[in-house]
């Protein structure tokens, strides 16, 4: 507390923080007390109106995501991404909305005591700046500010850091929402595309395809490796072409038992381009950038859904390359392979 012999500018320094500080955290309080509790003769400034709850507007998205994940038989990837990042997102906004909310409640709960205490209008205090020569409502912003300055920071932190995540949630929303409307408007074609391609069964082949070409780790001449030699009839067909064609990759893996995505059912392999994990050559990148335009350009032929490359995907039921969500590495981002997946 600034002491009767204190310089005049001390005070009126302290005072303005304080003021600060205080309509910091007016701004921020939602009324009113708790209905136990007397409540301050001034009642607190209205609120603006409250932002659409992301969780909510979510929930409302993801039922139309799911549902056309079923309608175009599986594996949309992108939406998936989308989907993944948008409730991650989402997750966080909920958890900083409820930081705050606490906040506001001690804050509340802080005002309210002192109201009882000192008999102010802390309603009035908390929205006006103290006067030129003092009075009780600059005595009570000064109270708050004395005392209370740390939870008046934190809740002034925690506000910026909730609009922040809610903005981030929004944003990823609205991608889910542009990707769902765009895959909605492809209906009527993708339908088409269904019933031109109707579900297989995998089955087992022993033998392996063999081939020549370049990609890292091929010897030339040598057949390629097929890990998890169980697919369907036409990924088989596109893998024999692709390995003939292109061919002999380091290995060709397909077949994933318990994978709830095209690996799991046999239509799917990966091309590798490299191995270990490693970032390909540029030969090799070039290499898998021709197995890629190959099945694209033979999509119809081929009974092709989607292509992943170099963290793009190319899907028939909603075409053109589209960058993908950052899935943390190489191998996961299909940098060192050519991932195809048949209908």
């Amino acid at each position: 507390m600034v002491t009767p012999h204190a310089p005049r500018r001390a005070l009126t320094w302290s005072r303005r923080g304080a003021a600060a500080l205080a309509v910091a955290a007016a701004a921020l309080l939602l009324p009113p007390v708790s209905p136990g509790l007397a409540q301050p003769p001034i009642a607190a400034a209205p609120l603006p109106s409250a932002a659409p709850d992301p969780a909510k507007t979510f929930k409302d998205l993801k039922k139309r995501a799911d549902a056309l994940e079923k309608e175009y038989r599986g594996d949309l990837e992108t939406l998936g991404d989308a989907k993944k990042s948008a409730q991650r997102a989402t997750d966080e906004a909920e958890r900083t909305g409820e930081a705050l909310e606490k906040a506001r409640e001690e804050i509340r709960r802080l005002a309210a005591s002192s109201y009882m205490r000192g008999g102010f209008d802390s309603a009035a205090a908390l929205l006006s700046a103290p006067q030129a020569g003092g009075s009780a409502g600059a005595d009570m912003v000064e109270y708050l500010a004395r005392d209370n300055a740390q939870q008046v920071r934190a809740l002034t932190t925690l506000a910026a850091g909730a609009e922040q995540s809610r903005k981030a949630a929004q944003t990823r929303i609205d991608k889910v929402r542009k990707e769902v409307d765009e895959l909605e408007g492809q209906r009527t074609r993708v339908k088409k595309l269904l019933a031109k391609y109707k579900p297989e069964t995998p089955t087992r082949q022993a033998a392996a395809p063999s081939g020549g070409g370049r990609p890292d780790g091929a010897a030339s001449g040598a057949k390629s490796t097929i890990i998890g030699n169980t697919m369907t009839a036409r990924m088989r067909t596109v893998l024999l072409e692709v390995d003939g064609k292109f061919g002999a990759f380091p290995a060709i893996g397909c077949y994933r038992a318990g994978d709830p995505q095209d690996h799991g059912s046999g239509r799917a392999c990966d091309f590798m381009e490299s191995t270990g994990g490693s970032m390909p050559s540029a030969s090799a990148t070039a290499h898998g950038d021709s197995v890629a335009q190959h099945v694209i350009s033979n999509a119809s032929r081929l009974g092709l859904k989607y292509v992943i490359w170099r963290q793009r995907i190319y899907d028939m039921r909603n075409p053109g390359w589209r960058a993908m969500e950052n899935r943390g590495g190489i191998t996961a981002n299909h940098y060192d392979h050519v991932h195809i997946s048949v209908f």
